[in-house]
């Protein structure tokens, strides 16, 4: 049967309509507004504004975008089952001019999913984390680093040419898809992307956001983002950067209490990815 609606039912639907798209354009307008620092050769700076979707704490979102061409990626990891180092212990350690952290590990510190440093396989790969940032190939025709979608892009850890690669959680693929449930668990959180160009950006937030929402505020950056992964969140999510006066650093919260500011002494990390210079 069909539906009718009388003139006025028709306007509040036109003004609802144009209201949800006034707040997507809106969204996407402010995430786009980002004025990028350049810090290092090869490595760019900025904020962006997330205050649409985050539900605890600042609205500030940190990008580091990474030339590959210009600056290496590098896994930081120390044997599974200790305990590792913060964010700016790390980066000191291994003088590094950016770290951030990596993806999830068990209670005893042990890596989940695929993770190789420096050639040498530390952890397994396993089947239902489909997110994959390599970088170092041995072969120079190879991009210098990428983001993989394991769901369509095949991948075989026992032939690779990469000699650093760390396994996650994809949270937005290239065609605009959410690769993660609606939930309502509410936390910091740590990206790592690839964008149209071939750039691989670090995002982290100053605040907390559902997953989900968190991957339609990227929708909307305006980044050209292409494959975007996540990394692990809460306490875990960390940047830390120090390079040519420059420096920022952000240790965010437990999962469990979001709105509290970011914690010292910072939780530490059993695995990181650090950005050097070429």
């Amino acid at each position: 049967m069909p539906l009718y609606l009388s003139h006025r039912g028709v306007r509040v639907g036109a003004c609802l309509l144009c209201a949800c798209l006034g707040v997507l354009a809106a969204l996407g307008a402010a995430m786009a507004q980002i004025s990028w620092q350049s810090i290092h050769p090869g490595l760019e700076f900025g904020f962006t504004d997330g205050a649409a979707a985050v539900r605890a704490g600042s609205g500030k979102i940190a990008v580091l975008r990474v030339d590959p061409k210009k600056a290496a990626i590098k896994v930081l990891a120390v044997k599974s089952g200790r305990k590792g180092f913060t964010a700016g212990q790390w980066r000191r350690s291994s003088r590094a001019l950016a770290v951030i952290n990596a993806g999830q590990h068990t209670p005893e510190n042990e890596y989940l999913g695929l993770l190789v440093k420096d050639a040498k396989t530390l952890s397994r790969m396993v089947s239902h984390l489909k997110g994959l940032i390599v970088a170092e190939p041995q072969e120079p025709s190879l991009p210098q680093a990428r983001v993989l979608d394991l769901s369509y892009t095949p991948y075989d850890p026992n032939k690779t040419p990469y000699a650093q690669a760390a396994q996650s959680l994809m949270l937005l693929d290239r065609f605009g898809d959410v690769r993660v449930r609606k939930s309502s668990k509410v936390a910091h959180r740590t990206v790592a992307a690839e964008d149209d160009r071939g750039r691989i950006l670090f995002i982290v937030t100053e605040g907390a956001y559902t997953l989900w929402e968190f991957a339609e505020l990227l929708k909307n950056a305006g980044l050209g983002l292409r494959e975007v992964m996540c990394m692990d969140g809460g306490a875990e999510a960390q940047m830390d950067i120090m390079v040519d006066g420059f420096s920022y650093r952000l240790y965010g919260s437990p999962s469990s209490a979001p709105e509290l500011p970011n914690l010292i002494p910072a939780t530490t990390i059993p695995a990181a990815l650090g950005v050097f210079a070429r």
